[in-house]
C-alpha cells in the first residue's frame, strides 16, 4: 500500500485517495462572499484576528491592511511561519492570545445578564 508521491514523500494510497476526494469537494464548494466594510464596522463586540503569514487561502498582509483601515479597534496579528490552520500549527500561541484578549470572559468571572434582580 505504501508508495512514493511525486515529491518523493512516502504515502499511503488510501490517504492519497481521501486527499484527492477532499480537493474535489473543495473545488465544488461555493465561495462565500466577503464581508463588506459596513458589515465589519457593525460588529458590536471586541474582535481579535489571528492570520497565518503563509496561508494559502488569503493574503494575510492585505487582510490586515484592510482591517486596519475599516476596523482600527480590532486586534489583528499576523503569525509568522504559519498557514491557515493556526489552532493546529500553533495551538499554544492561539490559547495564549485568546486568554490574554480583553474581550475574553472566563466562566468563573462571568456575570449573568439576568441575575437575581428579576431582569
Amino acid at each position: 500500500m505504501a508508495g512514493v508521491a511525486d515529491n518523493g514523500v512516502l504515502r499511503e494510497d488510501g490517504l492519497v485517495e481521501l486527499m484527492r476526494a477532499g480537493w474535489s469537494f473543495r473545488r465544488r464548494m461555493p465561495v462565500p462572499p466577503a464581508y463588506t466594510d459596513e458589515q465589519i464596522r457593525e460588529v458590536p463586540v471586541p474582535v481579535q484576528v489571528l492570520l497565518g503569514a503563509r496561508s494559502a487561502l488569503l493574503d494575510a498582509e492585505a487582510v490586515a491592511a484592510r482591517l486596519a483601515g475599516v476596523a482600527p479597534s480590532w486586534r489583528v496579528e499576523i503569525v509568522p511561519g504559519t498557514g491557515h490552520a493556526l489552532p493546529v500549527e500553533a495551538p499554544d500561541l492561539v490559547v495564549e492570545r485568546i486568554l490574554a484578549f480583553p474581550g475574553h470572559v472566563r466562566a468563573e468571572n462571568a456575570t449573568p445578564k439576568h441575575g437575581t434582580d428579576g431582569g
